[in-house]
């Protein structure tokens, strides 16, 4: 039984027992506590020999085999890369005796993954080959993260969120709600204990409490709390927000009228006294005024200076 090369560094389709690719035999499963010691055994049938190299490589979790980096380096010489030297060693070294197995010191979270011994003798092609090894460092989940997707109204639907960044096995979630609580009509609650999503649909004010979910494995667990409060829509406001638009619109609609006729009849008022002024023009130029004509009447006998005008008053 062995692993194909293809496989990612998350999933491995062996078993905890060891298996054999060739002459390479390996422990295709380990687990470690973390800041404990892990050990990935390896070993070889082959005589070490002139061009015999080691090599383990690191493929963190989802990454593919074939994209694993170089860790360390053995070809009568031994070569670490990077920082892995202060935190890995080899269990035989110089590891020419059958052994390629290392040690993890102190294994965290993210020493998780996929790790491949690649021995190689170009003397004894048949003693070469090549072994997968899936490291799980074992955690406790880390305090989990609690969140409300919806709004709380009467009949709405709410979603809530419970996530926990590390843990390993994965976490189970489950919630509850505080004591003394009326128990909710069961079609109305879907958890899944997966995700750590909890649905509650159709709420009603009964849905009002504090919400706890827990993450848990078989290392510990860890919790957070939400409060919910259901309340009814203001759909109150919403109209009077309505109406009082309208009215602002009505009020803005009687000041523009307003204004545009008092603007009409001031222009109206305007052309009246305009045309009128004209009118005075012309009939001014049409009769000029004459000043008043005194006619007198003389008696012909009489010398002029004699003569009594009729205008005159009688003497």
């Amino acid at each position: 039984m062995y692993c194909n090369s293809s496989v990612t560094a998350s999933v491995c389709p062996c078993s905890d027992e060891s298996w054999s690719w060739d002459a390479v035999v390996v422990k295709s499963s380990v687990f470690a506590h973390s800041g404990s010691a892990a050990e990935l055994s390896c070993s070889y049938s082959t005589h070490a020999s002139q061009g015999f190299t080691l090599e383990w490589r690191y493929a963190a979790p989802g990454t593919p085999a074939i994209q694993a980096k170089r860790v360390l380096y053995y070809n009568g010489k031994l070569y670490w890369v990077n920082s892995w030297e202060n935190r890995m060693a080899l269990v035989q070294n110089p590891p020419v005796s059958g052994v390629a197995s290392v040690k993890i010191h102190s294994v965290q979270p993210s020493d998780s993954g996929l790790y491949i011994c690649d021995v190689t003798n170009p003397n004894d092609w048949s003693g070469s080959g090549q072994g997968l090894i899936n490291l799980t460092v074992l955690v406790a989940p880390s305090v989990p993260v609690c969140e409300l997707i919806g709004h709380t109204y009467v009949g709405e639907d709410v979603t809530l969120t419970c996530h926990s960044s590390q843990g390993a096995p994965t976490p189970i979630y489950s919630w509850n709600r505080g004591k003394d609580t009326a128990p909710l009509p069961p079609n109305s609650i879907v958890a899944d204990q997966h995700t750590g999503s909890l649905l509650l649909s159709n709420l009603t004010t009964a849905f009002t409490g504090t919400y706890t979910c827990r993450a848990s494995n078989d290392l510990g667990e860890a919790a957070c709390s939400i409060a919910v409060k259901v309340a009814y829509s203001s759909t109150a406001a919403v109209v009077g927000g309505v109406l009082m638009g309208l009215f602002l619109l009505v009020l803005l609609i009687a000041a523009a009228v307003i204004y545009f006729f008092f603007c009409y009849k001031k222009r109206a008022r305007r052309g009246t006294e305009t045309k009128l002024s004209r009118r005075n023009v012309d009939s001014s130029e049409k009769h000029p005024s004459e000043g008043p004509l005194l006619s007198a009447h003389f008696d012909g006998d009489q010398p002029p200076e004699l003569r009594v005008s009729h205008l005159s008053p009688l003497v």
